[in-house]
């Protein structure tokens, strides 16, 4: 039966919630506040996590991402007043289950755990693992554990940290992992996509701004760097930040403080900076695109994370795992996977790294009937990409007619085209053999002959 965790300043409550879970058969633990849910959560792992919002010391918020960082994350069900309804829409963009309103509804709250945990213990992949994972991340090849150990090493001290990989890589889930296991795990962990805002908005951003200081700015602002006070601030795709704004973060991390946008008063600041890019900041260094002192601040530990094409091993691993999340999601029974499609997934280039293993299993999850996964549920796009990426290494004796302008319109036609291409090509290089050729283009031969069949090469 399912565990779950409590978590209340107010004591009637836990008792009352408690009372009402007992019977039914769920095993109960309760937290007097944020704070001791949190170690609580450090100790032990739950299924469901219970836990209202405004509460002294941790709020409900800091419980969310301790939920978060456990290897197998619970679902969290949000208690709110009437009040906090937008703080509560707020925590479900952040990843909660599901958000109940004061006073609570018994009846409601029964049923939404009773669906929360039929699909998260409903029976896994036929081909499940165990997970072999750290703090939310999934993996034991060579390259993971040696990531592990370096997170480990450099979470209990105050060092500045530099997080390097590729996109999709995971940088953020590493990131968030040091701040769980660091000193500063009781403080929030605040993300900032250094990327993603014009110049004058990421200042207000992390700075904050004084009132009138730019069209809009109608009352004065906390920014981040306050907003993460006594906690960690990750400033991810740092290699983003415009001149002005390098020299104006030198600053506040020297002087240890900052000064709003558009203000003249100077606020302290503690926090732990943590940032992440997919270029290497030696080279924009050198190219002065990036300001050598700040460099030299934000350098202080490297820590490179992996290409999903590093470390192959953990593919099927990762694919169950994000096979079960994308199908509990959805509130469906999690599928099996073929053993085509881990081959399949294991072969491939991923340039997108996790996230796009992410997106092509929440697709076949979608997809997949008679539960299990098979390569007719992938995305079209991915087993084109895959199959063009494995056909450019074959050399057959003779090669199809170059594609003419006129045919690549409409799109359909083109695709179809290319299709026959890679079906031709792959036979040719098997010299034949269906079994060879299917392999090649990491389809089963049933899916082949499908295919040869509807291009009439039967």
């Amino acid at each position: 039966m399912a565990s779950i965790l409590i978590v209340d300043d107010e004591p009637n409550i836990c008792q009352m919630l408690a009372c009402a879970l007992e019977p039914h058969g769920y095993q109960v633990d309760t937290a007097p506040g944020g704070l001791d849910a949190i170690e609580r959560l450090r100790q032990r792992g739950y299924d469901l996590v219970i836990t209202d919002i405004m509460m002294a010391g941790a709020d409900g918020f800091a419980v969310l991402d301790a939920a978060r960082t456990r290897p197998d994350p619970p679902d969290v069900i949000i208690i709110t007043g009437f009040g906090s309804i937008p703080a509560a829409v707020d925590a479900m963009k952040r990843g909660a289950a599901e958000y109940l309103t004061k006073p609570l509804d018994i009846p409601r709250l029964l049923q939404t755990v009773r669906d929360l945990a039929a699909f998260r213990i409903s029976a896994a992949p036929a081909n499940s693992a165990p997970a072999g994972d750290f703090a939310g991340m999934i993996g034991r090849s060579e390259p993971m554990q040696q990531l592990y150990q370096l997170i480990q090493q450099v979470a209990p001290t105050p060092s500045t940290v530099v997080i390097y990989g590729a996109s999709g890589s995971g940088k953020e889930l590493v990131a968030r992992a040091i701040h769980a296991l660091s000193a500063r795990r009781d403080g929030a962990f605040v993300p900032v996509d250094c990327g993603a805002l014009t110049e004058t908005l990421l200042e207000s951003e992390l700075f904050g701004h004084a009132r009138g200081a730019f069209t809009g700015a109608v009352e004065d602002k906390v920014g981040l760097f306050q907003a993460a006070g006594g906690g960690t601030l990750f400033l991810d795709e740092i290699a983003e930040l415009t001149p002005r704004v390098q020299q104006k973060l030198l600053r506040s991390i020297q002087e240890r403080a900052v000064r709003p946008l558009g203000g003249t008063d100077v606020r302290k600041v503690d926090v732990r900076i943590i940032s992440a890019t997919n270029r290497d900041l030696s080279r924009l260094v050198e190219a002065g695109t990036f300001r050598q002192d700040l460099f030299y601040r934000l350098n202080v530990v490297p820590v490179p994370v992996p290409s999903l094409a590093e470390r192959r091993e953990d593919i099927p691993l990762l694919a169950l795992h994000l096979v079960r999340q994308a199908a509990r999601h959805a509130r469906r029974r999690p599928p099996a996977i073929s053993d085509t499609v881990l081959a399949l997934l294991q072969k491939a280039d991923w340039p997108g790294n996790v996230r796009q293993l992410q997106n092509v299993i929440e697709c076949a999850v979608t997809f997949a009937e008679g539960g299990e996964i098979r390569p007719e549920h992938l995305p079209p796009d991915f087993i084109e990409s895959f199959a063009l990426a494995r056909t450019a290494h074959i050399t057959p004796e003779r090669s199809p007619e170059p594609l003419k302008p006129a045919d690549i319109t409409p799109l359909g036609a083109a695709i179809r085209y290319l299709e026959r291409q890679m079906l031709t090509k792959a036979l040719d290089a098997a010299g034949g053999n269906k079994e060879h050729a299917a392999a090649q283009l990491g389809i089963d031969r049933a899916t082949l002959y499908r295919k040869l069949k509807a291009h009439k090469l039967l």
